[in-house]
């Protein structure tokens, strides 16, 4: 097949969408909306150019096509998608292949529908073509007229379409694809003179049926692949979608998704087989789970790598961390980033964890601040112990040895060392390194007044 560019039309003013940011470099599942439009015709359909349309004052749109080595086009005023794709025309000059034209907004299109257009168009030797699709509501997209025969003799916009065109239920995708060429001379003839006073590339089907230049189209399905986003309510719409195809592809690779529905997955995460994760649980950015884990409702991790056989229970928040094989934490806890948790630990409800190793085997299993702190293997760290790392200055380390026993409401004011297999006196405030195998405490000795209480009622 010839060679095909991609034109992705960017310089929407994102207005319905009521954002200072462009709508296509809103979030959808850890990606920019466009990123999905660029991996497919980059990765899977193979383009060999791609050029992004942008307006003149969308900078977060050029910063990212430099950022990702994109080619840049500016459409200098909102005139129509003819006008949109005539800015790629200098980029263009001279480029023999297909050019094909598609929204930047329609993050669910997949390559393989679009390799499948793109190898008809070109086995029919036809110099333009047409994505369509069936909607049971069309609403405002362009109608596809066909004559008796079956073929395109125009695509008519809805608000110039007439009472019998609006009922047709086939419409353009806005996915399209021409001899480059042909395009660009073309486009120069395009006339404003409809309802919006723009330039529409729809209207090239009347210029190539006019000079008996071929036009196919082919129809893709399912429609809700075409699904552009123009308000937040189609980003709503589009999220699901996606939710359910992330989900789908991880329960075929044998990981339990209780409720798909309730289930948030981002793109480009990575969980192991024989895995459950329950309801409304959040895994976002580069993580990565590992096999026969149980995650369960309500749990939060992001960018973070969680080894094989791991239970995170409920409520439980992991950011930027790495958790080894067979740990077991929460509920309620939080591992915040920078930290490691070694195979086998424990960090059980309300415990805290910043930029803290937490080695094999070691314990914290409830009502626990360790922060810049790391804990020996099968070291047992009480209730209510705190590791006192930041003097309103600066931070500091407290390092606990391996086998280390510590007594509940215990703080460490670091910086500060604990040597192995020593032991902490409950309610101790340790302020000096403690040697190995020592006992240490430093809590105030009990005094006991006999019948204090009994005196203390009868002057009541």
């Amino acid at each position: 097949m010839a060679k095909v560019a991609a034109i992705i039309l960017a310089a929407g003013k994102s207005t319905r969408m009521k954002s200072k940011k462009s709508k296509v470099l809103h979030d959808l599942l850890g990606r920019p909306v466009i990123s999905y439009v660029v991996d497919v015709v980059r990765r899977e359909v193979g383009s060999d150019r791609v050029i992004v349309v942008r307006g003149p004052s969308q900078r977060d749109v050029k910063e990212y096509i430099l950022n990702n080595r994109l080619e840049d086009a500016v459409q200098r005023q909102p005139l129509g998608t003819g006008n949109a794709v005539q800015a790629a025309g200098k980029a263009l000059k001279g480029f023999k292949g297909y050019a094909l034209s598609l929204c930047a907004d329609v993050p669910l299109i997949r390559g393989e529908v679009i390799s499948s257009f793109l190898k008809y168009v070109s086995e029919k030797g036809s110099t333009m073509g047409i994505l369509t699709m069936n909607l049971q509501e069309p609403g405002s997209y362009g109608r596809i007229v066909r004559d008796l025969d079956g073929k395109v003799v125009k695509i008519v916009e809805a608000r110039d379409a007439d009472e019998e065109e609006l009922k047709i239920r086939e419409v353009n995708s806005g996915i399209m694809c021409f001899d480059a060429q042909w395009l660009f001379k073309s486009l120069k003839k395009l006339s404003n003179k409809n309802a919006k006073g723009e330039y529409y590339i729809t209207d090239l089907v009347g210029i190539a049926l006019k000079e008996g230049v071929s036009v196919t189209a082919w129809s893709g399905e399912p429609a809700t692949d075409f699904l552009g986003i123009n308000t937040r309510i189609d980003m709503s719409r589009v999220r699901e979608l996606m939710i359910e195809r992330i989900n789908a592809a991880h329960m075929l690779g044998g990981v339990g998704i209780l409720d798909s529905r309730n289930t948030n997955i981002d793109f480009g995460v990575k969980i192991g087989a024989d895995t459950t994760v329950m309801p409304y649980t959040f895994i976002s950015g580069n993580t990565r789970i590992g096999c026969d884990c149980i995650i369960e409702n309500g749990v939060v991790i992001k960018d973070s790598v969680v080894g094989d056989g791991v239970h995170i229970k409920a409520h439980s928040v992991i950011e930027k961390s790495t958790i080894g094989g067979g740990a077991i934490l929460g509920p309620f806890a939080r591992v915040r980033p920078d930290s490691k948790v070694g195979k086998n630990v424990r960090i059980g409800n309300f415990v805290e964890l910043k930029k803290c190793t937490m080695k094999d085997g070691s314990k914290a299993n409830h009502l626990t601040y360790l922060g810049d702190a790391v804990i020996g293997a099968g070291a047992n760290i009480g209730c209510g112990t705190i590791t006192c790392n930041y003097d309103g200055f600066a931070k500091y380390r407290t390092s606990i040895g391996d086998g280390v026993f510590v007594g509940s409401d215990t703080q460490f004011v670091a910086p500060v060392r604990v040597g192995r297999g020593a032991t902490i006196g409950a309610g101790s405030t340790i302020t000096k390194n403690v040697p190995e195998f020592a006992l240490a405490l430093s809590r105030v000795q009990q005094k006991v007044v006999p019948g204090w209480s009994k005196r203390r009622k009868k002057k009541k």
